[in-house]
């Protein structure tokens, strides 16, 4: 009983986040998806209230397992759209590639300031040759 109670306290949060992002992009006329700014509302929900995530964890867990089923319209897509990507393909690539390293770079950047705020703690053990005092 307690994992259907969780799962729909989950759904809730997921979709209130979900349609929450739509309807600010929709008003405030933003240039970004309705869907990311869900994501960004859900991410800040989950930041202030932490004991949210058991509910949402419970709830994502079955769509997640089934990711692949979601790639498939993409894939159609690109059948259709065949003629237009080969004619593009130099530009396609070259936005793939120039806009993933970027986005690798600017991740393992805010990845290593994180690591390095966390181990700070920890080097000052280390540089105490391992000892606490």
């Amino acid at each position: 009983m307690r994992d259907v109670r969780n799962m729909i306290v989950g759904a809730v949060l997921v979709f209130a986040a979900y349609y929450l992002g739509l309807v600010v992009v929709n008003v405030s006329a933003l240039p970004i998806p309705g869907p990311l700014m869900g994501l960004f509302f859900l991410l800040a929900m989950l930041f202030l209230f932490p004991q949210l995530e058991v509910h949402t964890a419970r709830f994502v867990t079955f769509p997640l397992k089934h990711m692949s089923l979601l790639f498939i319209p993409a894939v159609l897509g690109v059948s259709i759209y065949w003629a237009d990507i080969q004619s593009n393909a130099l530009a396609i690539a070259i936005a793939i590639i120039v806009t993933t390293s970027i986005s690798l770079g600017i991740t393992a950047w805010f990845s290593q300031k994180l690591f390095n705020s966390k181990s700070g703690s920890g080097s000052d053990v280390a540089s105490k040759g391992g000892k606490q005092e």
